[in-house]
């Protein structure tokens, strides 16, 4: 990943309480979104939760539900980077992300690392049931449309400058 590209995560809980993370890099010269990272926490406490994603990047926000406020609370308590505006979550919310994945994916506007099997099994297995988008069972791609959609928020990788440094000035006399 390239430090000038936005990143961001999103973070889904899913009704078996596993809690599904997936980051995001979106290179805005091109247009193009990279999956690099991915994960389901099983059943963790909230403090390996918060330790997983803070030793992925600190500075990186999160995208979340607002169905997930208590998770919201309990993973700023422990320094993620959640972003102060929740997704609210709706059938035609998820139908709208779902068609513009699909889209970028076609497109090769959305690009998923090879190694995250994960994501990849979970997206092979992604189908509609009763001809609607399942909001809670996939937890990998509800976080996925979490990050697409609020992707405007990213953030770059904060790299000092040394050109505005104020050094001390020392002289030998």
């Amino acid at each position: 990943m390239r430090p000038e590209w936005k990143r961001i995560a999103g973070l889904h809980i899913s009704p078996e309480s596993d809690i599904g993370a997936v980051w995001l890099a979106h290179d805005t010269a091109s247009d193009v979104i990279h999956i690099y990272d991915a994960c389901i926490f099983r059943r963790e406490v909230f403090a390996v939760i918060a330790e997983g994603i803070n030793a992925r990047g600190r500075f990186i926000p999160i995208a979340w539900e607002s169905k997930a406020k208590d998770m919201n609370e309990k993973l700023l308590s422990r320094g993620c980077r959640m972003l102060p505006d929740s997704i609210k979550e709706s059938q035609s919310l998820a139908e709208v992300q779902s068609r513009e994945i699909l889209e970028r994916m076609k497109t090769g506007r959305l690009k998923v690392d090879k190694r995250l099997s994960e994501w990849l099994d979970e997206y092979s297995n992604y189908y509609r049931q009763d001809a609607q988008i399942p909001i809670q069972s996939s937890p990998l791609m509800s976080a996925t449309r979490y990050g697409v959609s609020e992707i405007k928020y990213g953030r770059r990788v904060h790299t000092p400058s040394y050109k505005n440094m104020n050094y001390i000035r020392v002289a030998i006399v």
